[in-house]
């Protein structure tokens, strides 16, 4: 039904839509007839507009509990979770609604429906294992020029030779389960492709090889940065895409990035998303081009390369005779050829890569340790200078007189090292410093301050600038000169505000039984006659009455103790005084 309504009678419907809603049951059919009446329509059309202008539906209303189901919640969790921990790496579910239902119904979990109408519930709750597949949305990722970001992922090719002959492998002779059809081959050629993030531009490499080594990973990137005759693509890029394999993270090829400049970006285990483009780069490489092979071998793998360099060339350039090898994404107003994006490239973005043979040396990683000068500067001899330079680490945050720190040469500047110094957490502070350079005639740096004309302080160092706020704290309101002076004179820090002892005065002391000694016998020109002695329940009713009061448990006890055998009028006495006045020093009396 498509007839064009008079906005009038789209507002009528609309109307008649909201009072169809508010109906009771049985009321509706009444208001239809009466709409069918006052239009000249069949009741048909009348629902048929209903639908279309106001976007009611006329069929039977939604049920109250749709939705809604008698299986508990935790129960149907519990069968998506055991479904989805039973997933392999790779991807294959290894247990399905069946098996776990009835797994799950013997460890207390009810059901109480059919496996079909569980799966219905799964799917709808997006518990199902293939929707959790998907529960990680993919994070578009941007490089803002050529040569910004690089991809780099080896794979192993369909090619390999064996005795001097080119084979391809086949799934009858080298599928997944078979390993030792492929065990046979020693040697396989593996498959390097860089793919530039910006302009979409690839450049595949081979090598035979057992397998992946830092030292074919090092050939391959001198060859996708350094120029190569008749290809568009060189330069080294700032930022390097891959994944976690072990000639990536090698320490000689870390080196030599750092060196160059660039930093190596690792995305987590089974995330190859992050890198899709080289993952697209390996797919048309080997579609594209490896499929070529079986109507045309060739002998060895340099034939190899050199069929492949000519083969990219002419897909960058979309030059292939018969396809369309342009660049398509939604943000492009039409596609575009990969070497033309390429091509909007600056002399400022294109880093030349230095020979090959400097870059070797880099990757052999000499790092050097340099103690800081007096003058906050360090000595050091790059490899491309053709003596010692001076680098100034003036105003460097964490950088002081007397720290050791490690330098490196790096590739692109006047000499330029990079610098590094461990802060306080251990973490590494990293910059990245040029030579000292303008000397008068004199061999004197021609910045430094002219002697009675001007003057220029050094700037203050870490350590200075947390002695100025010390300083602050302790002669709060002077300025340097002041404290300076105000140190010679002696003069109390914090203003003399502070009580370094005088509350020790107020501490309150626990109360401390006495403790019994043994007396030291000295000679004597005369023995005295020993002192009477009261027993025991005569001196204890003697110390109660002199203190008004009961002694307590402690108390009794060490009386007991001690003077288990009786006491004398001197040591009672002393007793007394001292549970009257712990601190009275009577303690020393009592024997």
């Amino acid at each position: 039904m498509a007839t064009q309504l008079a906005p009038e009678t789209r507002d009528y419907l609309r109307e008649l839509a909201r009072k169809l809603d508010a109906a009771p049951h049985g009321g509706k059919r009444r208001l239809v007839e009466a709409a069918a009446g006052f239009l000249g329509w069949s009741i048909q059309t009348v629902y048929g507009h209903l639908k279309q202008s106001a976007g009611r539906n006329p069929g039977r209303a939604v049920r109250c509990d749709k939705g809604s189901t008698a299986v508990p919640p935790e129960s149907l969790v519990a069968l998506g979770a055991a479904q989805r921990e039973s997933v392999r790496d790779n991807g294959k579910q290894a247990l399905f609604t069946t098996t776990a239902r009835g797994v799950l119904e013997q460890n207390e979990f009810q059901f109480g429906c059919s496996t079909g109408h569980l799966n219905r519930l799964l799917r709808a709750r997006k518990l199902n294992v293939a929707a959790q597949r998907n529960a990680n949305p993919v994070q578009a990722l941007r490089a803002p020029h050529p040569n910004h970001t690089h991809e780099v992922d080896p794979s192993l090719c369909l090619v390999y030779y064996l005795r001097g002959k080119q084979h391809i492998m086949r799934d009858r002779e080298f599928y997944k389960n078979k390993l030792e059809g492929l065990a046979k081959v020693k040697f396989k050629v593996w498959r390097y492709v860089l793919y530039d993030r910006a302009s979409g531009a690839i450049v595949p490499w081979y090598v035979e090889a057992a397998g992946e080594t830092q030292h074919n990973l090092f050939d391959f990137l001198m060859y996708a940065w350094g120029q190569q005759p008749g290809r568009l693509l060189h330069g080294v890029p700032y930022y390097l895409l891959w994944d976690k394999g072990s000639a990536n993270t090698s320490a000689a090829i870390k080196e030599l990035l750092r060196s160059l400049g660039v930093t190596p970006l690792e995305h987590e285990a089974g995330n190859a998303r992050a890198k899709g483009g080289v993952e697209g780069g390996n797919n048309i490489t080997e579609t594209q081009f490896e499929s070529r092979l079986r109507f045309e071998p060739v002998e060895d793998v340099a034939q190899l390369n050199a069929a492949a360099a000519a083969w990219a060339n002419a897909w960058n350039a979309n030059l292939l005779p018969g396809q369309d090898s342009r660049l398509h994404r939604r943000g492009l107003a039409e596609p575009v050829a990969r070497y033309d994006l390429w091509q909007w490239i600056t002399a400022e973005q294109l880093r030349v890569l230095p020979d090959v043979e400097v870059c070797r040396a880099l990757m052999a990683g000499k790092i050097e340790t340099r103690q800081v000068r007096p003058d906050l500067t360090v000595q050091y001899r790059h490899p491309a200078a053709e003596r010692s330079e001076f680098y100034s680490l003036r105003g460097l945050d964490g950088i002081c007189i007397e720290d050791h720190v490690t330098v490196r040469p790096l590739v692109y500047g006047d000499c330029a090292i990079q610098v590094e110094v461990a802060r306080y957490d251990g973490a590494p502070l990293i910059y990245r410093v040029e030579p000292e350079r303008g000397y008068d005639r004199f061999g004197q740096l021609a910045t430094a301050a002219e002697i009675g004309a001007e003057y220029k302080a050094m700037p203050d160092t870490a350590i200075e600038h947390a002695a100025a706020a010390m300083d602050a704290v302790a002669y709060p309101g002077l300025s340097a000169e002041e404290v300076k002076r105000a140190r010679e004179k002696k003069a109390v820090p914090f203003g003399n505000t502070l009580d370094a002892h005088s509350h020790l005065k107020e501490i309150e002391l626990p109360t401390y039984l006495p403790r019994a000694g043994t007396g030291i016998e000295a000679p004597a020109h005369a023995v005295a006659a020993e002192p009477d002695r009261l027993d025991a329940t005569s001196a204890m009713l003697r110390i109660v009455d002199g203190l008004g009061r009961n002694l307590t448990p402690d108390e009794h006890r060490f009386f007991s103790l001690r003077y288990g055998q009786g006491a004398t009028e001197e040591q009672v006495a002393a007793l007394i005084e001292q549970l009257r006045d712990p601190n009275s020093g009577a303690a020393a009396r009592v024997a």
